[in-house]
This record gives structure tokens, sequence and C-alpha cells, in this order.
């Protein structure tokens, strides 16, 4: 069965997530790079589906 995860990349600096998340998990994650970094913003940041 086919299921799906989510990563979180960052276009602004390049940061890459290196787990497969589930949706809520990535979402957090996605926060807490925004507010970790000065010049990421939430239009630099996007969550990306992946098959698991």
């Amino acid at each position: 069965m086919v299921g799906w995860s989510y990563i979180v990349i960052c276009e602004k600096c390049g940061y890459i997530s290196t787990e497969k998340l589930p949706e809520e998990k990535a979402k957090k994650l996605l926060h807490e790079h925004e507010e970790s970094s000065e010049t990421c913003t939430t239009g630099h940041i996007k969550l990306m589906k992946v098959r698991t």
C-alpha cells in the first residue's frame, strides 16, 4: 500500500530535512526552521509530498 510522507525544503538556504515525516510533524519542523532563521521566510520553505 502506498502512503505519503513529507520533507521540508528551504529554497533560500538549501535546507532539506533528512527524514520523511507525517504531515503534522513536517509542518511543525517548517515553523521551527522559519523561527530559528533570520533570513528564511514562509515563502522560501516548502513541504514536499513523497511516497513511502
